[in-house]
């Protein structure tokens, strides 16, 4: 069973060769592509996503706000990406929701390896976290190896 992908980024060039990097991936199926929260909702009535990937970046600064909002819409785990992520950042995404993080630099075996992994544990109702852990200190993957 393929993962269903939301990407949410609201930078063009990123979102198009992030679309590319996970469509080349068979067990990753990209069920949208939205450059805003708007386009977003309203495609997940009928999307039904196994994941958000959410550029915390993106609407102007907002990634944080969109993270809160989508755990409102959807039971989908959000994931934030971010070409670079601090700690604020990512205890404010956490804050919100987001169940980890990706660096939008790591190649693209290992983020499709890692939203596999994130999908599997929400589909079996575990520890939402990739590897288990919610207290990290970050990474090129948000969890510790």
């Amino acid at each position: 069973m393929s993962v269903r992908v939301l990407l949410v980024d609201d930078h063009d060039d990123a979102r198009t060769t992030l679309a590319r990097r996970l469509r080349r991936d068979r067990r990753l199926e990209l069920i949208g592509a939205a450059s805003n929260l708007k386009d977003a909702a309203n495609l997940l009535p009928d999307a039904h996503p196994d994941i958000v990937l959410l550029d915390m970046h993106c609407l102007s600064g907002r990634g944080v706000d969109a993270c809160h909002t989508f755990r409102e819409l959807t039971e989908a785990p959000v994931v934030a990406i971010a070409s670079f992520m601090t700690p604020e950042l990512w205890a404010a995404a956490r804050e919100a929701g987001a169940v980890d993080y990706l660096l939008k630099h790591i190649d693209t075996e290992r983020i499709s390896t890692e939203l596999v992994r994130l999908a599997e544990r929400h589909r079996r109702g575990a520890d939402t976290h990739v590897g288990g852990h919610n207290n990290r200190s970050g990474g090129e993957v948000g969890h510790a190896r």
